[in-house]
């Protein structure tokens, strides 16, 4: 690899260790929800949509009660009570009883400071959105006069409970703290109006609130109108967050099975670096038979680039993705994530996704993503929980990790001094340190008081994999991370986990912008988390040339979106914990600086790198 050694590849950024020890306790007190879920068969056609809205009421010890009303199919509300559990991870994420199924389905969903979100994702033929928001404890005082203000404002709507007339609308609403919205300029789209995107305006729309943060907002129906033709009309009950942050809601009418979220709009002057720090997100989609929901999370640094990790239902099944993209925001908060909209919410502590885009008009989708809840653990020896990352894609909390990857552990007190292994194997041990996965030690790399780099060892297996370290006679915290069979993550030079791949010529000098790839070329990249290999590798002992050790099964690699013929797919001989693909650069691929580069591995999908190519 001559200049790359291996440990210019896994040069890593420090990271900020701050937060709260993060459990059952960090859930308490009553939340107002809309639950929106639908399901679907093999085919994509929604079979029955339920949708709840009420409260959620947490004690703090891992049970809830659910007092609300539920729409099914066409069918009027009737009312839905009931309990379930809940369980609040050290990384902020939580799981909770689906409330509005009966066979033990979870909602997998992330705790921020203001909202929480969450989707379904283990359960075939389930996609939902849940939502919620802290209700007022003593109420506002002045109730309708509370919302006032500029909000940003998203709808998914499926009418029915069916996809045939599926729409979505983005439009600002401008409360007067006397019960009015004034005139709503509406923008959106409608299967049944040719999935284009038209502006409407709704005329005196208004709302009213009370003390427990319930209300309803209208929509006036014109006299020229139906409720097909008007993107946006009729009642909606909403339910306003305990700092009138927020505004979540839908119709209460039979057949109303929507979403309605709102946040008011970033104070100040807003720009690219307005949107910084984690989230934890969700999301809901619906093309032309293609349903989708995922959950997860994102990172933002300021720069334009939203790095997320996703657990994504689709009709395939469950998918992990990781991926990085580009956004604009401008003096007002408003702007565009891709092809989506963006509206950055009050401080930038939230956001909503809406999926209006004239390149992209057969797309239905709403998301929202809430400033984590920042975690660490007590005293000066712990993991950050919030804080173990693919060691090339630094993938946000919640991405998987796999057997046979190499991640960075970021925390306090691991050890005195700074220690690199001197050489393969990778020892068990290191400079006193060692950690567990799974109670199986990990092969170690680099430890120093406040990093480790380590491998997870391939024999690790279940769901979920606990990390634990050890040293001077200490143990620290345990943190739990999903575990998957892959988890894609591809090296970049400088090492940012997004921008220009660790991707060498056949000549083994590096692709850039200087020495860019031709069309036709083989080139070989770096990457970790392609999981098992054969034959197998002893954990943390060079990688065998005879002979090679090769990952099984069928991978696909995508330049500019166009399919790369791979060539090679293992452990890159000679080296410890890295996989190696060649590959040869399509020839009717896209050219320039920039050409997005993604793996798909079958049960995950890596976008975060480029690659630079001419004809």
């Amino acid at each position: 690899m001559g200049m790359f050694r291996l440990s210019v590849l896994l040069t890593l950024a420090s990271a900020a260790l701050f937060g709260q020890s993060l459990g059952n306790g960090s859930l308490n007190g009553k939340y107002n929800a809309r639950h929106l879920m639908l399901n679907v068969n093999a085919a994509g056609a929604i079979t029955d949509a339920r949708t709840f809205y009420g409260s959620l009421t947490f004690d703090g010890s891992g049970n809830f009660t659910y007092l609300g009303s539920q729409l099914v199919g066409a069918a009027a509300p009737l009312p839905l009570t009931g309990s379930g559990k809940y369980t609040v991870q050290a990384t902020g994420y939580f799981s909770l009883t689906n409330f509005q199924r009966t066979d033990g389905a979870v909602i997998r969903c992330g705790l921020g400071p203001g909202a929480l979100v969450g989707s379904t994702q283990e359960t075939a033929g389930v996609y939902d959105f849940l939502i919620a928001v802290p209700a007022p404890t003593t109420g506002l005082g002045v109730q309708t006069s509370a919302l006032i203000g500029t909000y940003f404002a998203s709808t998914l709507e499926f009418p029915g409970g069916t996809a045939a007339n599926v729409r979505s609308t983005s439009f600002p609403l401008k409360p007067n703290g006397t019960g009015s919205f004034g005139d709503v300029a509406v923008s959106g789209k409608a299967a049944n109006l040719q999935d284009k995107v038209i502006a409407q305006t709704v005329a005196a729309a208004s709302y009213a609130l009370t003390a427990d943060g319930s209300g309803t907002a209208t929509f006036p129906l014109a006299s020229t109108s139906s409720a097909l033709s008007q993107l946006l009309s009729g009642s909606r009950q909403i339910y306003f967050s305990a700092d009138t942050n927020f505004v979540i809601g839908g119709s209460n009418t039979a057949g109303g099975h929507d979403l309605f979220i709102a946040t008011k709009a970033f104070s100040g002057t807003a720009n690219a670096g307005s949107l910084r720090n984690l989230f934890f997100t969700a999301g809901m989609k619906m093309e032309p038979n293609r349903p989708g929901s995922y959950g997860g999370s994102a990172n933002a640094n300021g720069t334009g680039k939203l790095v997320s990790s996703r657990r994504v239902r689709q009709l395939e099944g469950v998918l992990d993705f990781t991926g990085g993209s580009n956004y604009a925001i401008t003096a007002d908060g408003s702007g565009s994530v891709e092809t989506n909209r963006l509206a950055l919410g009050t401080e930038g502590a939230n956001y909503i996704v809406n999926g209006l885009s004239i390149t992209d008009s057969n797309n239905y989708e709403i998301g929202f993503g809430i400033r984590a809840t920042a975690a660490s653990a007590a005293g000066t020896f712990y993991i950050n929980p919030q804080g173990i990352v693919n060691a090339a894609s630094f993938a946000p909390v919640g991405a998987p990790v796999s057997p046979g990857e190499f991640l960075s552990i970021f925390g306090a007190g691991f050890a005195t001094a700074t220690t690199i292994a001197a050489g393969a194997p990778f020892p068990a041990t290191l400079g006193g340190v060692q950690v567990l996965v799974n109670n199986t030690p990990a092969p170690l790399y680099f430890v120093s008081a406040g990093q480790i780099s380590c491998l997870v060892p391939f024999g690790v297996t279940g769901a979920t994999a606990s990390f634990v370290v050890t040293s001077g006679g200490k143990t620290s915290n345990a943190v739990e991370l999903p575990l998957a069979r892959t988890s894609p993550g591809i090296f970049t030079v400088p090492s940012a986990g997004t921008g220009p791949g660790a991707i060498l010529k056949a000549d083994y000098t590096l692709v850039s912008a200087a020495n860019p790839a031709k069309r036709g070329d083989v080139v070989l990249v770096f990457l970790t988390g392609l999981g098992s290999v054969t034959p197998a590798v002893r954990d943390g002992a060079l990688a065998p040339s005879n002979p090679l050790s090769l990952v099984p099964g069928t991978l696909a690699v995508y330049i500019g979106g166009k399919p790369a013929e791979i060539l090679f797919q293992g452990m890159a001989p000679g080296l410890v914990g890295l996989y190696q693909l060649n590959l040869k650069v399509p020839g009717n691929g896209p050219t320039g600086n920039n050409v997005s580069f993604a793996i798909d591995s079958g049960d995950s999908f890596h976008d975060m790198v480029d690659i630079a190519v001419v004809p």
